[in-house]
């Protein structure tokens, strides 16, 4: 018992007499550079940086998960409950273990822990245990300011209520591009004035409820044909439209943002050299000196396949010089023994780096004490400007983020056309086939679609498909189909077309125009396919299958609710780009 009260003593004085650090001069070098260092974490892998934290090699972390990156688990509407409960258990004790080493650490400086959150195509949020997100193309297609910044406060006290405390996000790109890889959804729209208008209102939001946004992906990554997580993008626009029709959507929240994240985007007619993250003339004279942003400027992430052929040191190096403070240092996710020694790395350049310059060396091809001190600084203010340093306030149960998705999606599901009449199903048609190609992850949002139809007295019988569906799934369907008066097929389209979803709902709408079946479609995440199936005259777009969109559709599938949305993007027919396996094997997790 003695030695239990002499153990707490000692910690009590131990927290009486930790004094904050607001001032780079109080810090090594190692620990200034620790400051601009931000790698991911798996949850339920935050052990492998445990001794970084400790050292002070991190300013925080951006959080993923593992399923749905590294590996697909099969998730149905039986267990989904179950898995999304333990996700965020698992990722609670993450955050907890995280922040009790940065209280073990020399100088106790409180971390960022930031999350991609968003909605549509984005499910990593979902891997995690989160509430899930109303894509921002839903929140456009309301129209709604209100509606816009309540659904953004909820996602910052959604923030809170798990521990963490940055948003990676909103998107600001205008997905000009309807084959674009990665931004669909996530924009909200294809209108630079309306897409900087909503994501101003969603800054302002996050801010308020003392979560920085971090603004994304600057200057732009809308008009892209291929996704920065593999390739390298290009964008070729004169540098006057580029600022007409992407550059602007930006303006309108750097008055009000704490952050800025740049994007691995080439931009030949502003720097033909460089991407974005790595570009001085972008980042430091655009964004700094004509936009006059002064909060923290980060890089995407340094283990994307834009990037990562570069070693650690190079991709140090030239985020410093072309402006960045924070770094999203990461290796490989599926090699954390060498990812985590990625922090370790840096410090270890710029030491080496810094003094070389103090001993004659170019400061052009250096990091030099300036930058690093002037970054260092940048993220201790934020960090003060949050109110880590000190001690933190309760949070309630409920962010509110599913009333607020409620009135997103009756606000934004958008009726595209009709042209049979089939909206309000008539009453004497009782047999309805569903059928749903999407992934599992969804599998209880789907089957709320199904309960509505059945508590009004419908009969429903279902296929619950892969997105790739298999000839098992075909055979599934075709029963359904076979006795059902009316049917409804609900189409994933994620980054690009799922050839063989593709060709079978092309031909499933086919055999129900021959057999005089009304077909309903419903374009559950990306409305960019609706084009491509020109034979279904009945069309719903949801943006995202949240469990509130599926029963919104389902009501006004019933005639219970008007769909009051309106498309925030334009669809044109285009060539169909398929789906390709990504050569490094993982799975597409913005």
């Amino acid at each position: 018992m003695k030695k239990l009260l002499c153990l707490l003593l000692i910690l009590s004085m131990g927290t009486l007499h930790a004094t904050p650090v607001y001032d780079v001069k109080d810090l090594t070098l190692r620990e200034q550079v620790g400051q601009t260092i931000m790698p991911r974490v798996l949850i339920g892998q935050q052990k492998a940086f445990k001794e970084a934290v400790i050292k002070g090699e991190v300013t925080g972390f951006f959080i993923k998960a593992k399923e749905g990156l590294l590996k697909h688990p099969k998730i149905t509407a039986k267990n989904q409950e179950k898995f999304i409960k333990k996700q965020r258990k698992k990722f609670l004790k993450t955050i907890a273990d995280l922040n009790k080493w940065a209280s073990q650490s020399r100088h106790q400086i409180p971390l960022l822990l930031a999350l991609d959150y968003e909605g549509g195509t984005v499910t990593s949020p979902m891997y995690m245990g989160l509430e899930q997100m109303p894509s921002n193309m839903l929140l456009a297609a309301a129209g709604d300011e209100k509606l816009v910044a309540e659904v953004y406060a909820a996602q910052a006290r959604e923030i809170k209520l798990v521990g963490a405390n940055v948003a990676l996000g909103p998107v600001a790109d205008v997905n000009s591009n309807p084959q674009n890889p990665i931004i669909q959804t996530r924009s909200f729209g294809d209108r630079a004035l309306e897409v900087g208008k909503w994501a101003a209102v969603s800054v302002q939001a996050l801010q308020e409820q003392g979560v920085p946004a971090f603004i994304k992906h600057f200057p732009g990554h809308g008009d892209t044909a291929s996704d920065s997580h593999y390739s390298q993008p290009v964008t070729n626009m004169p540098s006057e439209q580029l600022w007409q029709n992407h550059f602007s959507a930006f303006e309108p929240s750097i008055p009000y943002t704490d952050g800025v994240l740049s994007a691995h985007v080439v931009y030949p007619t502003v720097d033909p050299n460089n991407s974005a993250s790595f570009s001085s003339t972008i980042l430091k004279d655009i964004l700094r000196d004509k936009m006059q942003f002064r909060g923290v400027i980060a890089t995407d992430g340094l283990d994307m396949g834009a990037v990562s052929e570069s070693p650690v040191e190079e991709l140090v190096l030239r985020s410093y010089k072309a402006g960045n403070n924070m770094l999203l240092l990461s290796g490989d996710a599926a090699n954390v023994k060498e990812a985590r020694t990625y922090p370790r790395r840096a410090a270890d350049y710029v030491e080496k780096s810094t003094a070389a310059v103090l001993q004659g060396a170019s400061a052009e091809e250096n990091v030099t004490l300036e930058e690093i001190r002037f970054s260092a600084q940048k993220i201790l203010d934020l960090k003060k400007k949050m109110g880590l340093f000190e001690a933190p306030v309760a949070q309630g149960k409920d962010s509110g983020l599913k009333t607020a998705s409620q009135r997103a999606a009756e606000e934004g599901v958008t009726l595209v056309r009709d042209e049979q009449a089939l909206i309000p199903l008539q009453e004497n048609i009782q047999k309805v086939c569903t059928v749903f190609f999407a992934d599992g992850i969804f599998s209880l949002q789907l089957k709320s679609f199904n309960e509505h139809l059945l508590s009004k007295g419908k009969e429903v019988s279902s296929v619950f498909a892969q997105r790739t569906p298999t000839d098992k799934n075909e055979q599934e369907i075709n029963a359904c189909m076979a006795g059902a008066e009316a049917v409804v097929l609900g189409t994933s389209r994620t980054s690009a077309m799922d050839k063989q979803q593709f060709e079978l709902v092309t031909s499933l709408l086919e055999k129900a125009d021959k057999k005089g079946q009304k077909v309903l479609l419903i374009s559950l995440l990306n409305p960019y396919e609706i084009p491509l199936y020109p034979a279904a005259k009945t069309v719903l777009a949801l943006y995202g299958a949240t469990q509130p969109a599926m029963e919104t559709a389902a009501r006004i599938f019933l005639g219970e609710a008007q769909a009051k949305g309106q498309l925030p993007v334009r669809l044109t027919n285009s060539e169909i780009v398929f789906t390709e396996k990504p050569k490094d094997g993982l799975l597409r997790q913005p």
